[in-house]
């Protein structure tokens, strides 16, 4: 049973740290030597010269609850390596106890999450971003789902070209604002989106404002699908062509 343990120890891919209940780390496996750089057989090394100084009384806490609780889920803070690098870890630790019951260590699995942040951080950036280009766009930007009332998301462009609030338009759907003779076409459309026999429609079609009158709008409609094929967003741009289409007349 100690050697299949041994061997789980040594072969986990996650870090797996082994400490005493001064925080003196006992073992580490190979996983946890890559992560924070230390060679426990020729160095001492505690737990506290791992804790980011920023985190350390969020540490503190976790630690006080680790012997306290037997157990702790779920931390995520920061750490310092051997070479002072920052990572950022999930830790789930608990206490060993001996046949008495009595705490004699502690271990924890650490999992280093520093990329799925960096990802993460990229992903709220890029997201910020977006939101700007698409709120100060003088293009009106509408994002809804097929299945639900409502459009997601609507730009102030869109707004101010309506009339209608976002709260307003959360509670509408396209055929709501759409007038009744561009209905039919604009459904067959949507229909096709829906079915995967088209990615992406435009046309010319009229929209309802909320005071009643008419506006005249190019409309583009692309589909967002994911994996399996499926429409997870329609994203609609739609640009006031009243001017030009009455000039015409």
């Amino acid at each position: 049973k100690s050697n299949q343990l041994q061997g789980v120890f040594e072969n986990i891919i996650d870090a797996y740290v082994v400490m005493d209940l001064q925080g003196n780390v006992l073992k580490f496996n190979e996983a946890a030597t890559k992560l924070f750089g230390y060679n426990i057989e020729e160095e001492q090394v505690n737990v506290v010269d791992l804790i980011y100084k920023e985190d350390y009384e969020y540490a503190m806490s976790s630690f006080f609850q680790l012997y306290t609780n037997g157990f702790f889920k779920d931390y995520e803070a920061r750490a310092y390596t051997k070479s002072k690098a920052v990572k950022w870890v999930h830790i789930n630790a608990s206490i060993i106890y001996d046949k008495q019951k009595k705490p004699i260590a502690a271990q924890g699995i650490v999992r280093d999450i520093t990329e799925d942040k960096r990802l993460k951080k990229q992903f709220e950036d890029q997201k910020n971003q977006l939101s700007i280009i698409i709120n100060n766009s003088p293009i009106g930007i509408s994002l809804s789902r097929t299945e639900d009332k409502g459009l997601l998301l609507i730009n102030q462009s869109l707004s101010n070209m309506l009339g209608y609030t976002r709260e307003e338009f959360n509670k509408m759907q396209v055929q709501d604002i759409t007038h009744p003779e561009d209905e039919e076409v604009s459904r067959n459309y949507r229909e096709q989106l829906f079915n995967g026999d088209i990615d992406r429609f435009n046309l010319e079609k009229r929209y309802i404002k909320k005071d009643g009158s008419i506006l005249w709008a190019k409309t583009n409609v692309i589909a967002v699908r994911n994996a399996s094929g499926d429409i997870d967003y329609q994203v609609a741009t739609i640009e006031d062509v009243s001017k030009e289409y009455h000039a015409k007349q």
